[in-house]
């Protein structure tokens, strides 16, 4: 009678006792597709991002890099119907500012008093934009996606090239480009500006892990600010514009302003900007859900959402939805 090899047979007597062990494990603790091992070097967003609700959401905003430059597209009813909100009247003008920041948001340049004037003329000054009217020149409205090529911003549309300077220090940056139009309901913006680090920044407040422990990287990312006056609109507003504001927080002195925050890392991904209120006391948002909330928790020191290691992340490697989140613990092998 041939004798199996003593080799042979340990290794086979090997192989069915692990297909025991998984088949036991199958049972009793299932194989879950939301294990993952944490590795020195991983990151986890620090934001967690979701649609926004309410007047937060008033503002649609995209943007995209184009060799360097930014094209960021901006959308808002002339009329929200929220109190804390600029009323955009037709024909009449109006003084708004507009701020940039490069990867910091101590950090400004840009222009505080910009005149917004309803018509179809250039009148190339740095500090007049003109508002195009598409529907009298029979145009479409422009696609919100940062694309920028759109008929609405073509040819014989007025483009200002604005006088940018340093407000809050000063991040290099010399030129931007803004191109407003309106239809029946919506007022629409282009701003384009070449980006002093030539990066989209969007790794704002990020995770990191040692292979021990995890820490918050304090970097901020790419953010453009327009401030409009509301019917109570600090004082010498019409003359002074953005320069009564507070460099460090972006407050006026007195009355209030409407603000809309783009930021690439918070805001961008979904397509929005935030509604603002600056009031002397406080920056806070209109009515409703902000598009991000801080992935953090005081009882936890470490990040308690991060992104479902079975779902590709559809925004990218640096933006957690909310739809594609799990907390943290599951990630966790019993």
């Amino acid at each position: 009678m041939k004798r199996f090899p003593f080799v042979v047979m340990l290794m086979t007597f090997l192989l069915a006792a692990g297909m025991l062990m998984i088949a036991c494990e199958d049972t009793i603790n299932p194989v879950s597709g939301s294990w993952r091992s944490w590795e020195n070097g991983d990151t986890v967003p620090g934001y967690v991002l979701s649609d926004p609700s309410g007047s937060r959401a008033d503002v649609r905003a995209k943007a995209q890099m184009w060799d360097n430059y930014y094209a960021l597209e901006l959308a808002c009813a002339l009329n929200t119907g929220q109190p804390d909100d600029h009323v955009f009247l037709p024909d009449t003008t109006l003084v708004f500012a507009l701020f940039i920041s490069d990867n910091s948001d101590m950090v400004w340049n840009g222009q505080p008093v910009i005149h917004l004037v309803w018509s179809d003329t250039d009148f190339e000054d740095p500090y007049v934009v003109s508002v195009y009217d598409l529907a009298a020149n029979g145009r479409a409205a422009p696609t919100i996606d940062g694309d920028g090529s759109d008929e609405a911003w073509t040819s014989g549309v007025p483009e200002t090239q604005l006088a940018i300077g340093p407000a809050a220090g000063d991040n290099g940056l010399r030129e931007a480009y803004l191109t407003a139009v309106h239809d029946s309901t919506q007022i629409y913006f282009k701003l384009a500006w070449p980006d002093p680090t030539s990066t989209m920044s969007v790794k704002r407040d990020l995770w990191r892990f040692d292979g021990s422990a995890w820490t918050r990287d304090g970097s901020k990312d790419d953010i453009a600010v327009f401030y409009f006056p509301t019917d109570q609109p600090p004082t010498d507003w019409d003359s002074l514009g953005g320069t009564v504001l507070e460099p460090e927080d972006g407050q006026p002195a007195d009355g209030s302003l409407n603000a809309w925050a783009w930021t690439a890392g918070l805001t961008n991904p979904l397509g929005y900007a935030d509604d603002l209120l600056a009031t002397s006391t406080e920056l806070e948002g209109d009515a409703g859900t902000a598009v991000y909330t801080l992935n953090t928790d005081d009882g936890k020191s470490y990040p308690p959402q991060v992104q479902h290691p079975g779902i590709e992340p559809s925004a990218g490697p640096d933006v957690l939805l909310a739809s594609e989140a799990i907390s943290f613990e599951e990630t966790i092998r019993p």
